[in-house]
């Protein structure tokens, strides 16, 4: 093991494995279902099997890795934090995330307003936002060389007090001093949440010709929106704002909120539009990020943003008229944490009332021209499954997991032994060279790393397997293994994977 500040330094291993199956590289495919807690931002990526990060002890528990993600776009990248200790991140996994707003986190419950704040400010004033390593150094008073590593790992202990209000403790010295910083007095806080990077909501809306169908909600941190209306009818409708003025953009800085219509004249034959919105922004630092996932096996712990490249964004929604009467519904929802559940909206643009029905929920009945909405209460860290039905076939179902709270309420199944799947042939270790302090063995992982970090609970692993992949953090019943979930292997080389040492006892 690496020697560093009279303390041991995790030992990374090379392992070497058969080719197969390349890791994620793409989107997972979201489904016919609509997750709930979508709406907020329009970036989707993919989380990438590496973390810059260093050994952090965790006050009654474990020594685990804590660092900085990548998670990858269509276009770009961006890097985050974790938010949510108690939950599991396997990074092998393409796990695919989406940017939302805070009221669909722990962040958005109003006795975490003051905590949300003081993370914007850590975020704002710390690495990877500060990139000159020197000037933060010298600004949090640290005593000599600030890595990128130390620098992630003093950053990421720092949140966690005001994400999960654990005392987080980094074994290296610099880490311990900017942690030191960060948390300290001189941390005021930036109330304020981001913007999101574009979002154009509802992602759909009815009513009947002779009129505006609408509003569509715009927010944007780009300084210009670009909109195209496509469609069979596209040429038959324009997009306007609230005054009916033609919309084909917003420039300088959006206005939050921003109200926009679809204008279908009198006469128009029964049709569909749809509005595409598309912009180039650096995301805001302090955006959430949450899982995609639908089932508890593919849902994985929030992050926020710490850094973004620009990236082209896009978000889309869709118009429908008919000149039919009769009731003519939408609908749309949201995962609200105040509330403890997923807030569905029905609105009716016909001419009669609608009886809907909301399962799990109850039965509506939405008057002409108005929106009803319920609240359907969802337990913490468990699947929800909502299904609208109402007149002229409408059907509209909303999948995800509710994440609200960052200590998790499931109790993992623990196993008696976690096993090692092994390649076919032997697999040679490679130890790693010593450094000296200027070349700080990194805990970040070669692009095809298969390793699962940094949180204390177990992952989940494919059937008929045990235990997870190799682990930072865990349970007192998962020891500390490198391992390769069924079947999972690199394309073509070398896999690293971090072998955490076990701390017991409170952090130093």
């Amino acid at each position: 093991m690496f020697k560093r500040q009279g303390r041991a330094l995790p030992r990374i291993t090379t392992v070497m494995l058969a080719t197969s199956v390349a890791l994620a590289g793409g989107l997972f495919a979201a489904g016919a279902a609509t997750a709930a807690d979508a709406p907020g931002g329009a970036v989707t990526a993919v989380i990438q099997p590496s973390l810059l990060s260093e050994e952090i002890a965790i006050e009654g528990g474990d020594s685990i890795q804590g660092g900085l993600f990548t998670l990858k776009t269509p276009d770009g990248e961006i890097k985050t934090y974790c938010i949510d200790i108690d939950h599991p991140v396997d990074i092998t996994s393409g796990i695919e995330y989406q940017e939302s707003d805070w009221k669909s986190s722990s962040l958005g419950r109003p006795e975490k307003a003051e905590d949300a704040s003081k993370i914007r400010w850590i975020l704002e004033n710390s690495f990877p936002q500060v990139t000159d390593l020197k000037k933060l150094a010298a600004d949090a008073g640290v005593k000599g060389e600030l890595t990128k590593e130390d620098a992630a790992a003093g950053t990421q202990a720092a949140i966690w007090k005001f994400s999960d209000g654990k005392t987080a403790t980094p074994v290296d010295a610099e880490a311990k001093q900017l942690r030191d910083y960060l948390v300290s007095e001189k941390n005021k806080g930036i109330a304020a949440e981001p913007k999101p990077s574009l979002s154009l909501t509802p992602d759909s809306v009815s009513g009947k010709p002779g009129g505006k169908l609408g509003p569509f909600t715009v927010n944007s941190s780009a300084n210009e929106v670009k909109f195209a209306v496509t469609g069979d009818s596209a040429d038959k409708v324009k997009l306007v704002d609230k005054d009916g003025k033609p919309v084909t953009n917003l420039t300088g800085p959006v206005a939050k909120d921003t109200q926009l219509f679809v204008e279908v004249p009198e006469g128009t034959p029964d049709g569909t539009a749809a509005v595409a919105a598309s912009a180039e922004t650096v995301v805001p630092s302090g955006r959430v990020f949450l899982s995609k996932g639908y089932t508890p096996s593919r849902h994985s712990q929030t992050m926020i943003l710490a850094g973004s490249t620009k990236l082209g964004v896009k978000d889309a929604a869709k118009a429908t008229w008919k000149a039919a009467k009769g009731p003519l519904v939408d609908s749309s929802a949201v995962v609200e944490c105040v509330a403890n559940g997923v807030k569905v909206s029905v609105a009716n643009g016909g001419d009669e009332a609608a009886t809907v029905s909301v399962k799990p929920g109850k039965d509506l009945v939405v008057q002409p021209g108005k929106i009803e909405t319920v609240v359907v209460q969802v337990a913490e860290d468990t699947a929800y499954d909502i299904t609208v039905t109402g007149p002229n076939g409408f059907t509209k179902n909303f999948k995800g997991i509710l994440d609200c709270k960052t200590a998790s309420v499931v109790t993992p199944t623990p196993s008696a032994k976690p096993t090692t799947a092994k390649p076919t042939t032997p697999a040679p270790t490679t130890p790693a060279p010593s450094v000296s302090k200027s070349a700080t063995p990194t805990a970040t992982p070669s692009a095809s790393a298969t390793t699962t970090a940094p949180h204390p609970a177990p992952v989940s692993t494919a059937p008929g397997t045990t235990g997870g992949l190799a682990q930072t953090g865990g349970s007192d019943a998962t020891p500390v293994i490198a391992a390769v979930a069924g079947g999972l292997v690199v394309a073509g080389g070398a896999a690293v994977f971090l072998l955490r040492r076990r701390r017991g006892g409170n952090a130093a």
